[in-house]
């Protein structure tokens, strides 16, 4: 193996070192679209760069530690010197000879600090991908790396992407990456091939953890305020929490898809205090309140276990919230100084700028349509540009809320199954009522938990044989029809009366029907159906508001020019605030 030649790692020093004729040999015959690295590599590189600064290497710029030193100081001072140690190969060659099958794509601007660049790559990684190309690892910094873009169309850069399944765009809080011409070359390839083109965020669950730790005083009031009722028996005390946790619940489903982030971070704070204090009331698993009824009973203890499940509902609410808040932030950087087209767009050499336009031709607005996408939607692909193109508002489309999703796949599908299975299996003397009408129903609900049952695991199948945007869609579904009913089901369905119990738990079952049928339809096919396009609005579109009607004008026609327009108001009014 060629590895074997020269692959001798000391903390980063190369101990043997190839002619330059023999790096310009691998060069040309391993083929461009191999000059990949694996995820390990990216970390290995990442620490390398914090193991140089640690012993003093000097970048020659200004830079906070937490984000280091920019991509084009790394590779002048460290990417060169340890390449050309090891024979002017690229780095990605340097650690991987032989070469590798190109999974994803990475498009940067270069102007990104280093560890934000790394720190959002790794973060964001498609958990399918094995090996990725990027220009300044995959490119030989050292050798003449104009030969190789000569031609846009068959340099490095288009041939990994044409090989690649995934395509990930790196913001960075300095400039839009769609400011520079090859991002946007990048973005009319990936039109060409119809690739899904996502958005890298940084991980999320540092914030994650620092959110949670600042709702544990409202985790510390609800229990003590929970205690102090259920030692004096206040049961009045315990109505005012139940409306409370049922006003913060209905706040935070409400809150997620109307753009409120402050009204989401109060409800779930006081959720989660108001659910905290009811579980110290009446316990996980029983009730301080006696009820004789046998079936009330059964109600009762549902009650307080989805109670206890609430606290982990608004937990999850938190991370969607933080993900959410992450989200909008990446938007804000790929729309940072980009001025609606790549027409404005540059290159730093004249030679490839020239080149690219003439490659793009007339196909600018085209480009133009997936960069907007993108920037709309956290993510294109040609599903999502289809339904912008019929009028359809993709803002963060790609983003989703998973608090529900989790709930209703997770602990409460289990419970149904549980349920299901007990009333089949063991057909037990304390199913059957005097009343003749419960055992009625009660065989009605078990029916229907079958069903919705069925329905959600074809559902999860469904879920992992698309890609990711119809995933995301799909997500999307669940989240905003199973709110209504699950707020029934959670807060409504524990009434005394037996019959109301099973009417809403029935709503709550048939929901899971609706949802399956828009999972299978995906988002082309909601758009064929009669009110297609009110339908896609209202299940693309995060943030809900009055243009959610606009499908409904039946208007098709998008005019860029004024869209444009309004974005550069938008940017010259936040410059002037600023």
């Amino acid at each position: 193996m060629l590895s074997s030649l020269w692959r001798a790692e000391s903390r980063g020093t190369w101990r043997t070192r190839l002619p330059t004729n023999r790096a310009i040999e691998l060069h040309e015959t391993v083929h461009p679209a191999r000059w990949c690295i694996t995820f390990a590599d990216l970390k290995h590189f990442r620490s390398e760069v914090h193991r140089v600064l640690q012993e003093g290497k000097t970048f020659e710029e200004n830079f906070e530690a937490s984000y280091g030193p920019s991509i084009y100081a790394v590779n002048e001072h460290y990417i060169k010197p340890v390449t050309a140690a090891a024979g002017k190969m690229s780095w990605a060659l340097m650690m991987n000879p032989e070469g590798l099958d190109c999974d994803l794509f990475i498009t940067h601007a270069w102007q990104e600090d280093v560890f934000e660049f790394t720190e959002k790559v790794l973060a964001s990684w498609p958990w399918r991908a094995r090996h990725a190309w990027c220009c300044m690892l995959a490119n030989p910094q050292n050798l003449d790396i104009a030969a190789l873009l000569q031609s846009p169309s068959s340099s490095p850069f288009a041939l990994a992407l044409q090989s690649s399944k995934y395509m990930l765009v790196v913001p960075n809080r300095h400039k839009s990456v769609y400011t520079r011409l090859w991002c946007g070359y990048e973005a009319y390839l990936a039109f060409q091939s119809n690739k899904i083109i996502r958005t890298a965020a940084p991980p999320i669950w540092r914030r994650v953890c620092f959110s949670w730790l600042r709702m544990l005083p409202a985790l510390l009031i609800g229990g003590i305020i929970g205690l102090f009722a259920k030692m004096d028996h206040f049961q009045s005390a315990l109505q005012l929490i139940l409306l409370m946790k049922m006003l913060a619940l209905l706040a935070s489903l409400v809150s997620q898809n109307c753009g409120q982030i402050r009204l989401c971070l109060i409800a779930n704070h006081l959720g989660l205090a108001s659910a905290i204090a009811t579980v110290a009331i009446t316990g996980f698993f029983g009730s301080t309140v006696a009820i004789e009824a046998s079936h009330q009973k059964k109600i009762f203890v549902f009650e307080s276990f989805m109670t206890s499940l609430m606290v982990l509902y608004f937990l999850l609410a938190e991370v969607d919230r933080v993900n959410w808040q992450i989200a909008k932030e990446e938007a804000d950087q790929l729309q940072n100084q980009y001025q609606g087209s790549i027409c404005q767009a540059s290159c730093s050499e004249i030679q490839d700028e020239v080149n690219i336009r003439n490659e793009i031709g007339d196909q600018v607005e085209e480009v133009d349509k997936v960069v907007q996408v993108l920037l709309k939607a956290g993510m294109t692909s040609d599903a999502l540009r289809h339904a912008y193109l019929q009028g359809i508002d993709l803002k963060h489309a790609g983003e989703v809320q998973l608090a529900i999703p989790v709930l209703v796949l997770g602990p409460l599908l289990l419970i149904a199954c549980l349920h299901v299975g007990r009333y089949i299996f063991l057909r037990s003397e304390e199913l059957v009522d005097a009343d003749q009408q419960v055992p009625h129903m009660l065989w009605w609900i078990c029916s229907l938990q079958g069903v919705s049952i069925f329905a959600r695991l074809s559902f999860v199948t469904l879920f992992f044989r698309r890609y990711i945007d119809e995933r995301c869609f799909m997500l999307n579904v669940m989240a905003k029809t199973v709110a209504p009913s699950f707020f029934c089901f959670v807060e409504l369905g524990f009434l005394r009366d037996y019959t109301v119990f099973c009417l809403l738990h029935s709503l709550y079952h048939c929901t899971f029907l609706v949802v399956w049928l828009f999972a299978a339809l995906g988002i082309r096919g909601t758009l064929k159906l009669p009110c297609g396009k009110l339908l896609a609005n209202l299940f693309l579109r995060r943030v809900l508001g009055c243009s959610v009607c606009l499908a409904s004008r039946g208007t098709t026609r998008h005019s860029w020019c004024e869209e444009e327009e309004l974005e550069e108001d938008d940017s010259e009014t936040m410059s002037e605030s600023s």
